[in-house]
């Protein structure tokens, strides 16, 4: 999940959203973690999130689980992504050969079905997120 928090501390969530621009290795890690045991980086805004809980709170006709997920990607195609959209922070794109594409798409195939539709995509999601990170002084 990312995008800005109304909380004093910075989410874990954006954090590691933001990892492949602040360029911390720990979190950069993690990611390629995640990536090597989930199949893919899965993203969504924090407020597309919050919107899915109160749809699907309010549909009478929904049950079970749902996936709400804006965006499946792999840390090189994000990397790719993010250095293209935002060359001033030098991402870097390089990761040898670690798998350039997800493996694993998680759908939010149901979610949409019951009638919602995400706000944001990726480009919002991480326009705000590193507006978001200069106003904490998190990145300049």
């Amino acid at each position: 999940m990312a995008g800005p928090s109304l909380t004093p501390d910075t989410p874990s969530s954006a954090g590691l959203a933001m990892c492949l621009i602040t360029g911390d290795e720990f979190l950069i890690n993690g990611m390629k973690g995640m990536q090597m045991l989930s199949g893919s980086i899965s993203i969504a805004h924090v407020e597309d999130v919050c919107r899915a809980h109160i749809f699907l709170a309010e549909k009478e006709s929904a049950s079970g689980r749902y996936i709400c997920c804006a965006v499946n990607t792999s840390v090189p195609e994000l990397a790719k992504f993010l250095n293209k959209r935002y060359p001033e922070y030098k991402v870097p794109t390089d990761f040898g050969d670690f798998p350039s594409k997800a493996k694993l798409i998680l759908s939010s195939e149901k979610l949409i079905s019951e009638g919602f539709n995400f706000k944001f995509g990726i480009e919002e999601i991480y326009d705000q997120t590193v507006e978001y990170f200069k106003a904490k002084g998190l990145l300049k």
